[in-house]
């Protein structure tokens, strides 16, 4: 196993194979060669997907189909390099199996050898059939694997060369003996690791990993690495609250507010566009199905065949996600320009709502692309050198955000004081998710219904204040506020890990009788 380097993090680049239009022997060549590697692909699944290939390591597996692999006329360096990676696949698949299997149990699963105990060690061998409560576990967890993929190309015995140009090209062996493959591509440098060749939208892209330093301060005499952002000493602390209707409401206070004006307007527009097209698809098959139950095969088979298709849908999905991952990345270059630090709310966990929600504000949530504005904060703040603070999301939006209290009242857009005062209900969130990063009293693991509590006292704190007519100094007016952000109290952002105790490899099965496995 690969150790992880401190201060560099792995990611995925993907460059396009043909700096021009590729000619069509070439292209030609390529679409056979994942055909036949798509055949072998499904093959393996359809073979070793089940629990046939559980325990077993894929040099044996390889020495098995090794005898039978001239039957799909590929090179052998080809051949092996998608036999290994869909092994690998399938390990994985059974790895996420076992640590299910061991979470349920109340054990954690361990990546390093030597610290793996007895139950996984059992977990990863074939020694758990042995055991019914296990095998119970596993069936509840394991599920058949099979694959239609055949629009890829594993690549690990290869060769890249950089001519007088500063074109990288790409070469392997094609399925004519002899006869090599050399292709132009957009890599910026030449590359040491293994390239997954993929079509997408009638072109090749070239899918690779390479590791980058995170930011860190730079010491005095000592040069940046490859890929490394300078962390940067002077800019704003912004507080922003990812919304819906935009991308991003910060809390500074300059024009630009609001960050991805049509994150909103593009999502419901699709989300609109999709169930009005099922409906209609629904209705054609319901007739298609309807045909065949009256024997007319030939009108079922021209309403699957100009109707039913997938090739419209999917380069319009393509096209969706390709605007709103544009939207998304430019609002985030745009809010990390002048920013030294950004918090913002922790949106893992399901905020339950008491109120049922409509069918179409169920579609337009459950549409909500927040896992992509999550994956561009934490990118762009690797590659430009800002620093991101998650929060605790509780109740940022109904705070009043001139007095920390639950005095206000927000309906839609707007938020109302107290006093009368009205304000936009994002931007308000936006300045109370920047004074949760440095309050001590709620972390942000906390549950909301501690921090409710601490909320109330607050807000009660604040209201006998208002009643009580006596002139309020700065000192009596912070006294109300356990919680004032501080240098010296830092917010514990991070939860601390728990040591965990290395176990003896040498450890005797009979251990597991401990789980009462029967």
């Amino acid at each position: 196993m690969k150790r992880k380097v401190k201060n560099q993090v792995t990611v995925t680049r993907i460059a396009i194979l043909g700096t021009n239009q590729i000619n069509r022997w070439k292209f030609l060549e390529l679409d056979l060669i994942a055909s036949r590697l798509g055949k072998l692909r499904s093959d393996i699944w359809n073979e070793y997907g089940s629990l046939k290939a559980w325990g077993i390591s894929k040099f044996d597996i390889d020495k098995q189909l090794r005898p039978g692999k001239d039957k799909y006329q590929l090179p052998a360096k080809l051949w092996d390099s998608t036999l290994y990676d869909v092994i690998d696949d399938i390990h994985l698949v059974q790895s996420a199996c076992v640590e299910k299997v061991m979470k349920d149990l109340g054990q954690s699963f361990q990546s390093f050898q030597a610290k793996k105990g007895v139950l996984q060690l059992t977990l990863e061998s074939r020694e758990w059939l042995n055991h019914p409560k296990l095998c119970t576990l596993v069936r509840k967890y394991w599920y058949r694997g099979h694959t239609k993929v055949c629009n890829q190309i594993i690549l690990r015995a290869f060769d890249t060369k950089l001519d007088r140009n500063n074109v990288v090209w790409l070469r392997f062996g094609g399925l004519e003996k002899g006869r090599t493959l050399k292709l132009p591509t957009t890599l910026p440098s030449t590359v040491k690791c293994q390239l997954r060749l993929i079509l997408s939208n009638g072109r090749w892209e070239i899918h690779y990993t390479t590791d980058i330093e995170k930011a860190e301060k730079k010491k005095q005499g000592e040069p940046l690495g490859a890929g490394c952002a300078q962390r940067r000493c002077g800019g704003e602390v912004i507080g922003v609250d990812r919304g819906y209707t935009e991308v991003y409401a910060t809390s500074s206070n300059d024009s630009a507010r609001f960050l991805g004006n049509d994150f909103g307007k593009i999502q419901t527009n699709e989300t609109d566009y999709r169930t009005a097209k099922q409906i209609k698809r629904n209705k054609l098959k319901s007739v298609a199905d309807k045909a065949i139950i009256r024997g007319d095969s030939a009108k079922a088979d021209r309403i699957k065949r100009n109707n039913l298709g997938k090739i419209k849908w999917d380069n319009r999905e393509a096209s969706f996600k390709g605007r709103i991952k544009t939207i998304v990345f430019t609002a985030t270059h745009s809010l990390m320009s002048n920013a030294i630090k950004v918090a913002y709310e922790d949106l893992t966990e399901q905020i339950k709502s008491k109120k049922p929600m409509k069918k179409r504000m169920k579609r337009n949530v459950s549409s909500w692309c927040k896992g992509m504005v999550a994956s561009a904060i934490k990118q762009v703040s690797t590659r430009v050198g800002c620093t991101v603070v998650s929060v605790n999301c509780a109740y940022t939006s109904q705070l009043d955000s001139r007095f920390g209290t639950l005095t206000g009242t927000r309906l839609g857009d707007k938020f109302t004081g107290h006093d009368g005062v009205v304000m936009h209900s994002d931007t308000n969130a936006a300045d109370n998710i920047l004074a949760r990063m440095g309050d001590v009293e709620i972390p942000r693991y906390m549950k909301h219904t501690d921090a409710k509590k601490i909320l109330l006292e607050r807000t009660q704190k604040f209201q006998e204040m208002l009643n009580k007519p006596v002139e309020v100094t700065q000192q009596v007016w912070d006294s109300f506020f356990e919680a004032i952000p501080g240098i010296d109290k830092p917010q514990a952002l991070e939860p601390k890990r728990k040591s965990t105790s290395t176990v003896n490899q040498r450890a005797n099965y009979q251990q597991l009788t401990l789980f009462d496995f029967g």
